[in-house]
């Protein structure tokens, strides 16, 4: 089973309401495009006060819709025409006044014919004044919404056009993105946790040195946002990493740790101790956790002039394998582990099948440092409990997740959970 990149081909309905961040649906436009999408704009009147219909025109290479009565297409009608290509409509921005219509179901501009006649997923994107996204009123309205099915991608908060501070603003290009793929499937993880580690560790020496290694956490982000997208619910334990929290979805959540203790008690305190309902069906061990600590950190920094120029060495504790040695013969959670190695292919596949084993889980991906570290693709050797190896050449650590995670969905048991309804 091979799952295609879901956004070559799709066909993107963008509809623009008259918002002051109508500039950033430019940026949008292009988002999807360059991920393979065909987009077709539908404006409002007011939303043409803040940005030119030939913008988008010249971005999309396709006609934009505004007005009921200027049809590009003679014999046809527009808005239904738009809702039928859809694969999904995605209207960003969204001002309050379009979130009401919506809510009540009108149909007075093109953008909400387009949404009242689709049937593909629709995904809104509010921005507008604090005030007004907390009004009771406007969040009625979007609980009206999300109860239909509609996706609401929350804004995010910070310095507004109008000089307030707050939530308000429209949601990131990578975020509408993400959310939109996630609406158009496919949903074979929907209802699964999923519990991914990502990057390095830290072990401190001193409060200025410490041992650590290169990874980047790139593969990590990429199995989060891939799981995201295929439905499942997903936390993300990760070590250090550039910029801070890493660049998956809002509804990721993310769990950042320093040194392997502390990422073993967040991964082993939500795998076994949290409630069954709420306990991870699959865990995949992305991250590079370092295998040895300083025995004794010292409390300060750590002079050059100081005579002993050794540093001992403990072992930190195999979270994968103490993972796979508690669930003993369970079948959930689903472990996956990561096998590096340096050297030859034959090497790195070796070490995967014995991990298999060694370690009691279901699948271990091999790969090579000189193909993973500080790079954004990678080739990996996938190997199961049943003995099958899949081999992905080097392409983009999105593509490699996507092959592992269609790994893990041939592989995952059926969910044994008690209904959550019993667990209220």
């Amino acid at each position: 089973m091979t799952h295609k990149n879901i956004s070559a081909g799709k066909r993107i309905v963008l509809g623009v309401t008259g918002s002051i961040a109508c500039y950033k649906a430019a940026e949008l436009a292009r988002y999807f495009m360059k991920r393979g999408c065909d987009v077709r704009v539908v404006m409002t009147e007011s939303a043409t006060k803040f940005i030119a219909p030939l913008t988008f025109e010249t971005l999309t290479h396709n006609p934009v819709a505004v007005s009921f009565w200027t049809e590009t297409q003679p014999g046809a009608i527009g808005h239904i025409e738009l809702a039928d290509w859809a694969d999904a409509v995605v209207v960003a921005p969204a001002t309050a006044d379009c979130v009401a219509k919506m809510a009540f179901g009108m149909g007075e501009s093109s953008v909400l014919a387009v949404v009242l006649a689709t049937k593909a997923p629709v995904i809104v994107a509010p921005a507008m004044n604090v005030n007004m996204y907390e009004h009771p009123q406007t969040q009625e309205n979007l609980q009206a919404l999300q109860a239909r099915g509609v996706a609401i991608v929350e804004p995010e908060a910070g310095d507004l056009a109008c000089g307030w501070r707050g939530k308000g603003r429209l949601a990131s290009a990578r975020e509408i993105y993400l959310q939109t793929r996630r609406a158009m499937g496919p949903q074979d993880l929907l209802g699964k946790r999923v519990l991914i580690s990502a990057g390095p560790t830290r072990e401190a020496i001193d409060p200025v040195r410490y041992i650590s290694n290169r990874s980047s956490g790139k593969m990590g982000i990429a199995l989060a946002n891939e799981a995201y997208i295929r439905g499942a619910s997903v936390t993300m334990v990760h070590g250090p990493l550039p910029g801070g929290r890493p660049s998956v979805s809002q509804d990721v959540d993310c769990v950042a740790v320093t040194s392997a203790a502390e990422m073993s008690e967040a991964i082993q305190t939500r795998v076994f101790d949290a409630p069954r309902y709420n306990q991870p069906d699959i865990v995949i061990m992305a991250a590079a956790v370092a295998d040895y600590r300083p025995a004794h950190p010292a409390a300060e920094k750590i002079k050059k002039t100081t005579s002993d120029d050794s540093l001992s060495l403990h072992a930190n504790e195999d979270i994968l394998a103490s993972l796979g040695r508690r669930r003993g013969e369970a079948a959930s959670p689903l472990l996956v582990g990561f096998a590096v190695e340096t050297g030859e292919p034959h090497k790195v596949i070796s070490e995967a099948r014995h991990k298999l084993s060694r370690k009691n889980v279901d699948i271990v991906v091999g790969n090579l440092a000189q193909d993973a570290f500080d790079r954004d693709t990678n080739q990996v050797w996938i190997v199961n409990r049943r003995g099958t190896l899949k081999h992905v050449s080097t392409c983009k650590k999105i593509t490699v997740a996507r092959e592992i995670l269609n790994q893990v969905v041939e592989d995952v048991e059926p969910d044994t959970r008690e209904p959550e309804q019993h667990l209220h």
